[in-house]
C-alpha cells in the first residue's frame, strides 16, 4: 500500500517533481483515493493554483512523450474543461499510465523516464536515477 507524506517540505517544492515522483511511487492500486490525496498534496505542497494544474500536468504530458520517443500524433490527449478538480484528477489519472507506456517505450525504469522529463521541464533538482535498459 502506498504511503502519502502529510508533512510540509520546509521550501516550496516544484509541482512536476511532486506529482511524476509522486505517481511512480504510488503507482497502479485499485485505491483511486490515493491518487486523489496525493494530488492534493502535490497541489498543495507545491503551492501551485488549481487553475493553473491543468497546464502543467499537460506540459508533464509532454515532456514524458518525448523523452520516451512515443508518437505525439499517436497518444491519446485527455480531455478538459469540465471542471478544474477533475481535470486535474483525470489528468493525473492518465499520467500514471502515460509514464508506464513512456518507459516501455525508452526501455528503462519509470524512475528514468521521470527524470528524462522532469529534465525536458527545467527542472533542476535532479536525482541519481540514470537511463537504463528495462
Amino acid at each position: 500500500m502506498p504511503v502519502v507524506s502529510v508533512c510540509r517540505a520546509p521550501e516550496r517544492a516544484d509541482f512536476s517533481t511532486l506529482v511524476l515522483r509522486g505517481l511512480v511511487e504510488i503507482g497502479h492500486y485499485d485505491e483511486e483515493l490515493c491518487l486523489e490525496l496525493g494530488l492534493s498534496y502535490w497541489i498543495s505542497g507545491s503551492e501551485m493554483r488549481l487553475d493553473e494544474a491543468a497546464a502543467a500536468l499537460l506540459a508533464m504530458r509532454i515532456a514524458l512523450i518525448r523523452a520516451s520517443g512515443l508518437d505525439l500524433a499517436t497518444e491519446p490527449v485527455p480531455f478538459v474543461g469540465v471542471n478544474q478538480r477533475v481535470d486535474a484528477l483525470n489528468l493525473a489519472a492518465y499520467l500514471r499510465g502515460l509514464i508506464v507506456r513512456a518507459a516501455v517505450e525508452a526501455t528503462c525504469s519509470a524512475d528514468a523516464i521521470v527524470e528524462q522529463a522532469l529534465g525536458i521541464l527545467g527542472v533542476r533538482e535532479r536525482s541519481t536515477i540514470r537511463m537504463r535498459a528495462g
